[in-house]
C-alpha cells in the first residue's frame, strides 16, 4: 500500500448522470470494485483475475465490463497493462481544491465521455454538498412513511 491520504472526494455531479450511461450490471459493478481499489485522480492497479474473484464471475465477463466502460469513456483505453485509468471527472481526489487543480492542469487528460451527460463540470467552491457526506436538504420527516391514503381508488376492468 502506498503512503498517500485514501481518495475520499468526488464530484457529485458526475454521479447523477452515471445512468445515462445504460451500463450492464456487470460493469457497473466491476466499475464500483475499480472506484473502490483507486489510487488518487483515478488510478487502479488491479488484475482482471482480482476484479472476477472479487465479484465471484468469470475473467471473461470482467474484460467484457472493461470493454464496455472503455466504451462509454468512463476507463481510459491506452493505459498500461495491470492498471486502468478511471476518467478525471468520476476519480476520487484527497480533496476538491486537489480535484480542481487536477483538471486546471493541461498536462491533465480529459477524454470526451459516450454517453448524454448535461454539463458535468467539477463543483463550485461553494456547493453545500462539497466537504461533507450529509444530505444538504434532509427528509423532513425524518424517513418516516408516508401516511397511506383513507381510501382507495375504485377499480374497474378494461373492455
Amino acid at each position: 500500500m502506498s503512503d498517500s491520504p485514501v481518495p475520499g472526494f468526488r464530484n457529485p455531479d458526475a454521479f447523477e448522470v452515471l445512468p445515462n450511461a445504460r451500463l450492464s450490471p456487470t460493469a457497473r459493478d466491476v466499475f464500483d470494485v475499480l472506484q473502490a481499489r483507486q489510487e488518487s485522480c483515478g488510478v487502479v492497479r488491479i488484475r482482471q483475475t482480482d476484479v472476477a474473484k472479487r465479484l465471484d464471475i468469470s475473467q471473461a465477463a470482467v474484460s467484457r465490463a472493461i470493454g464496455q466502460l472503455k466504451d462509454k469513456g468512463l476507463l481510459d483505453g491506452r493505459h498500461r497493462q495491470g492498471s486502468v485509468l478511471i476518467h478525471p471527472l468520476f476519480a476520487a481526489y484527497e480533496s476538491l481544491p486537489h480535484m480542481l487543480n487536477h483538471l486546471g492542469d493541461p498536462e491533465t487528460f480529459v477524454w470526451p465521455l459516450n454517453f448524454p451527460t448535461g454539463d458535468i463540470r467539477p463543483p463550485r467552491a461553494s456547493d453545500a454538498r462539497t466537504d461533507t457526506g450529509f444530505d444538504p436538504n434532509p427528509d423532513p420527516d425524518g424517513g418516516e412513511d408516508a401516511p397511506a391514503p383513507e381510501a382507495r381508488p375504485a377499480l374497474r376492468l378494461a373492455g
